[in-house]
């Protein structure tokens, strides 16, 4: 693939913006435990270099003394030991403008060293950039041997990668042409298609943007994400711009889980990221991995509301409806998906065995739990969506599983309805 159709950032535009502003993977170990509690932050400067190279990087660090408030230069570091997330800013911004993003990560039981670039386009599509930042990485991570950090850094479980606009396709292009294999987690915002994905880099991604981005096309991370293996997955500000979800919460909170998730095994993060992102313009695809008559347990969460397929009322008999609830952990939000061997499946409730079935072919009918049987109004096709979610189409009926009116409230049904792919017909599949 050329680099060519991979250039869709121009210098006018982000001179514009400068001015006004699987699951958990076989093998891979992780921080533990996930810290309960937000830190303080503290920050302490470094003057790196690569080369001829400067590299001044603000190391932000998880501080003693009270969570919230502005970072403390030269504070004592908290007791623990932190994964490393480094940030990288865009275009004419500095560690300091980005603490919107820089603070809750931090908090959250992170070192983020923050590297402040005089930005150079030649210098990020040429990979110097990215370069930089895997020199700023393993600075960071040698802090652990001497001085105040020392002791406090997780030198052994991977690093994770941000950034955004030019410092997003610097993290992309530590995943593509300039692959730093340390990388086990990464986010890139608002960055444009830097490369190939590198089979030496194994990490979960999550990007983020706004589709009316008229600075980095939107349909170039959309195309990056779709070359990137699972796990992946994608937050969309539906009309937002290159800068505009930066005072939206869901931004920063659904960027924190996904690290504390992928960098942590925080299960209850994964868990709660489609709420962190629901919302009426926002759009959350994801692909947690896995395959639907792969061995194991899913939880199916609506697109639309974040909330998750589920028995009534834990109800192990025959005839309890499928209805939508938060997330509570229990077994009748977990359902196994069993090959029939022709294209379907049948989709079993975990804590009774049942197979959920349609009640008529009409649309409205109800979907319940049923003793297993071989009746076509227990199969479901997977209906793939480009966004990572599946729609699931009843075999006897050809109607979808469907969230009843868009509701958004717990205890709303799940019937069928004619197949349209609108939000409340899409699911996220979670490997329990």
């Amino acid at each position: 693939m050329s680099m060519q159709r991979r250039t869709f950032l121009s210098l006018g535009a982000v001179a514009a913006v400068g001015a006004g502003t699987s699951l958990l993977g076989a093998g891979q170990a992780f921080a533990a435990p996930a810290p309960t509690t937000p830190f303080a932050v503290g920050v302490r400067r470094y003057d790196w270099t690569r080369g001829s190279r400067r590299l001044t990087t603000y190391v932000y660090y998880p501080a003693t003394g009270t969570p919230g408030g502005s970072p403390v230069t030269n504070a004592p570091v908290a007791n623990g030991v932190f994964p490393v997330y480094n940030f990288t800013h865009g275009y004419g911004s500095s560690p300091q403008n980005s603490l919107f993003f820089i603070r809750p990560l931090v908090a959250a039981g992170f070192v983020v060293p923050a590297p402040h670039f005089q930005h150079n386009f030649n210098d990020v599509n040429n990979g110097n950039t990215s370069r930089d930042v895997s020199e700023v990485i393993t600075q960071t991570l040698a802090l652990d041997s001497s001085g105040p950090l020392a002791g406090h850094i997780d030198t052994s479980i991977g690093v994770g990668v941000s950034g955004h606009s030019l410092g997003g396709m610097t993290t992309h292009g530590l995943l593509t042409s300039w692959p730093d294999s340390r990388i086990i987690s990464a986010n890139p915002q608002s960055c444009v298609d830097m490369g190939t994905p590198a089979s030496s880099v194994r990490a979960k991604v999550l990007f983020i943007h706004g589709d009316r981005d008229t600075t980095t096309q939107y349909s170039s991370a959309r195309q990056a994400y779709s070359e990137m293996p699972a796990p992946k997955a994608f937050l969309t500000f539906v009309g937002g711009s290159h800068t505009s979800f930066w005072s939206d919460n869901r931004f920063p909170n659904t960027a924190v889980d996904w690290a504390r998730w992928t960098m942590y095994g925080d299960t209850s993060a994964r868990d709660r990221l489609p709420s962190d992102a629901a919302g009426s313009n926002t759009r959350w695809g994801a692909d947690l991995g896995g395959s639907p008559g792969g061995p194991g347990h899913y939880r199916l969460v609506a697109q639309h509301s974040g909330k998750l397929a589920d028995i009534d009322a834990r109800s192990t008999t025959a005839g309890a409806t499928l209805i939508q609830w938060a997330a509570t952990g229990a077994t009748n939000q977990q359902f196994e998906f069993v090959d029939t061997g022709d294209g379907y499946y049948r989709i079993k409730a975990r804590h009774s065995g049942l197979a959920l079935q349609s009640m008529g072919n009409s649309t409205g009918a109800a979907i319940t739990q049923q003793p297993e049987s071989n009746a076509t109004s227990q199969q479901w096709r997977v209906q793939n969506q480009s966004d990572g979610t599946v729609s699931l189409i009843n075999r006897a009926s050809g109607l979808a599983m469907d969230v009843w009116e868009r509701s958004t409230a717990d205890g709303a049904r799940i019937a069928q309805w004619t197949y349209n792919g609108s939000t409340n017909q899409r699911f996220a599949r979670q490997l329990v």
